[in-house]
């Protein structure tokens, strides 16, 4: 047969025409059940492994220190098919909407909070090793858990001195009435320590608001008997009865309590945890609302004293608005928080009787915010630093001098001193004059472990500038200066009166005014801090 008779025949013939269709139709049919088959399988065994995948970042994330222990116990109690952790990275994730989704997590950190993780599992191929030529796949899932923790933390929390008749009469200007607590009663006041979150159900029962949330509760105006009553609600024992007979005698004067107290995560809150409490001083929780109800007004002390001659010393003190979403208490999670303390001012009035005159000495105290933020929480149950706060004291100006009542009262207006007249007589006159500035700026480092944090310890940071004795160096600064009948003169007697007066009076003030700063919460060249709850809270996938 000639060639072209047989290809055409060839092509004319139809006979085998189904197995060789057969033939091509199974190949497509083997790679169709391949990718059908194992494509399926391989997604459900990728999603089973992501689920493994986030379980384990969770649970890496929520034991520091831990981590690829947990991890793996998560993997093992989910499945017994050869997972493998194939990285595992620690670092630190940032909540922060600007960045970019990708970038939040960064490897390493000196406290690192989250855990990023990848798992590989060998998955056996079935109708695709035809295809492919190899027995199985590797299948990857990778998930990222970070926690973030939470912390309380104030300043100002020193156990205050309750030494005399001081703390009466600064509880009684501050309230608008006479109060007269036993120094049994203020040692249990300082002693006692309350749950935040229970005086914020206290106070929302107290002003019958039970639909609130505890932020709403302290974010609505209310009395000051209200907040004292719900501040002895909330404590227990001799100090619960002390505040009772506070808010029977304190006037109703308005204040907000967020001026001072920011809830931050927790203001949510509807019920108290008893597993989670913030605790804060009740005689500091006291200071600051009383604080509140008095900003901006002056309250006058006349305090006794055991200064020559048996006189007397006047006090003039002006409390400033906090500043603005600076609290004193704040619970928060980040480091944009930062707590302050209130402005004081004081002006000390002092007479003093000596056998040629009567010495007037007047002593001016500003005392600016002092201010802390948290810079670090590190949730290893091991870390001595659980929590570290930077913390700046407050700037002072001490000065004997004189001010005008109207630019004293002003808060806004920065005090002047003038020279005083400190002695005054027909024909012979003394002015006095002497300042002391302190402010230093930086931040400093201070660390809370978690002993430290349970124990409520309070830790002081001073001013590089602290002075010993505010007093005592006033007077050893102070520059007399005589007028006779007009006339600029040396009278060695009388000047040397001024100073031993000056010298011996010295002392007293100081003890005054250490006490008094001090059951205000603020102090001369020093920043009182406390963490009051630590909470690292159950991690989460990012």
């Amino acid at each position: 047969m000639a060639p072209t008779t047989f290809i055409r025949a060839l092509a004319d013939s139809h006979r085998a025409s189904i197995s060789i269709t057969t033939a091509f139709a199974m190949t497509m049919l083997i790679g169709a059940a391949a990718f059908a088959v194992d494509l399926g399988a391989l997604y459900l065994d990728r999603r089973k492994l992501q689920g493994i995948a986030d379980a384990a970042a969770m649970a890496a994330a929520g034991r520091p220190g831990e981590e690829q222990a947990a991890a793996q116990r998560i993997i093992a109690a989910n499945c017994d098919c050869g997972i493998r952790i194939a990285v595992l990275t620690r670092g630190t994730y940032t909540a922060d909407p600007a960045i970019q989704a990708e970038q939040r997590f960064a490897s390493g950190g000196t406290s690192p909070n989250a855990v990023r993780i990848t798992l590989t599992r060998d998955r056996p191929l079935f109708f695709g090793s035809f295809l492919t030529g190899r027995p199985d796949s590797v299948i990857r899932a990778t998930a990222t858990g970070a926690r973030r923790g939470y912390a309380a933390f104030s300043l100002g929390s020193r156990v205050a001195a309750v030494n005399g008749g001081l703390p009466n009469a600064l509880l009684s200007g501050l309230t608008g009435s006479q109060i007269s607590l036993s120094l049994m009663d203020y040692e249990a006041l300082a002693s006692a320590d309350v749950d935040l979150m229970a005086f914020s159900e206290a106070l929302r029962t107290e002003i019958d608001a039970e639909v609130l949330t505890f932020g709403q509760t302290l974010d609505t105006q209310v009395t000051m008997p209200q907040v004292v009553s719900a501040l002895a609600r909330a404590s227990d024992g001799r100090a619960a009865t002390a505040l009772e007979h506070i808010a029977t005698r304190a006037l109703p004067r308005s204040l907000l309590p967020s001026r001072a107290i920011d809830l931050g995560p927790r203001a949510n809150s509807i019920r108290v945890d008893a597993a989670n409490p913030v605790r804060v001083n009740a005689l500091s929780l006291l200071r600051a609302m009383l604080s509140l109800g008095n900003a901006n007004r002056q309250v006058d002390l006349s305090l006794a004293s055991n200064l020559p001659g048996g006189s007397g010393i006047d006090v003039a003190l002006m409390i400033g608005e906090p500043p603005a979403h600076s609290p004193l208490i704040a619970v928060t999670d980040t480091q944009d928080v930062i707590v302050r303390t209130a402005q004081v001012r004081l002006k000390l009035d002092t007479r003093i009787a000596t056998p040629i005159a009567s010495v007037h000495l007047p002593v001016l105290a500003e005392l600016g915010s002092a201010s802390a933020r948290i810079t670090d929480i590190d949730c290893r149950p091991d870390s001595s630093e659980a929590v570290s706060l930077g913390v700046v004291t407050s700037p002072a100006m001490l000065a004997i001098g004189t001010v005008d009542s109207a630019d004293f009262q002003d808060m806004q207006r920065p005090l002047d001193p003038k020279r005083a007249r400190v002695v005054k007589l027909p024909l012979v006159t003394v002015d006095a004059e002497a300042e002391l500035v302190l402010s230093d700026l930086a931040e400093k480092p201070v660390a809370f472990s978690r002993r430290a944090i349970d124990d409520g310890e309070v830790k002081t940071v001073s001013s590089t500038g602290l002075v010993a004795g505010a007093a005592k160096s006033l007077s050893d600064r102070m520059e007399l200066h005589v007028n006779v009948l007009g006339l600029g003169l040396n009278l060695n007697a009388l000047t040397t009166v001024v100073g031993e007066t000056a010298a011996l009076a010295a002392p007293v003030l100081d003890d005054v005014l250490a006490d008094l700063t001090g059951l205000l919460g603020v102090h001369v060249g020093q920043a009182d801090a406390r963490v009051n709850a630590l909470r690292c809270g159950k991690a989460r996938l990012v």
